[in-house]
């Protein structure tokens, strides 16, 4: 049932569907008029359902052929056990930055994709418990953490 009517949805339609998903972020892009004319054309030849299916899939492409760089860093970084690594929507608990401390570790924090630094948590005991942070894509986290998080220096 469900297939059918994604089916039925228009390009436009499933473009708008996609960039409300919660895993989106829009971006503004400025191209040549030629290149922008050339998306436009294989658009209109349903090679593509919009421009912004396009911008996905040539940044997919891109992407893949540089992921043996992605792989090769979070290998590194999975070795030490203070690091706190992701690729992808990653959420941190308090229990994390609580069990951080209890034990008396700092950790690090390294993510591309999204990281959600849960509601309860509080400067305070981010100040005590992340060492190192970086974060490649989108913050989010109660009013002050993430900026607080952003003065880290990050050390790899």
């Amino acid at each position: 049932m469900v297939t059918r009517w994604c089916e039925k949805m228009n390009a436009k339609e499933k473009s708008e569907k996609m960039t409300t998903d919660k895993n989106y972020e829009k971006i503004t892009v400025n191209l040549p008029v030629v290149d922008l004319g050339k998306m436009d054309y294989l658009v209109s030849q349903g090679f593509y359902n919009s421009r912004a299916e396009f911008l996905r899939i040539a940044a997919k492409e891109q992407i893949g052929k540089n992921d043996s760089i992605f792989k090769a860093l979070t290998e590194e970084h999975v070795k030490d056990k203070n690091y706190f690594v992701g690729i992808g929507a990653l959420t941190i608990s308090r229990e994390v930055f609580e069990k951080a401390l209890k034990e008396g570790r700092k950790i690090k924090i390294f993510v591309m994709g999204m990281v959600k630094i849960a509601n309860d948590v509080d400067i305070e005991l981010i100040s005590k418990t992340v060492k190192s942070f970086r974060a490649y894509g989108i913050k989010r986290g109660p009013p002050g953490v993430i900026e607080y998080l952003d003065t880290l220096k990050y050390i790899p």
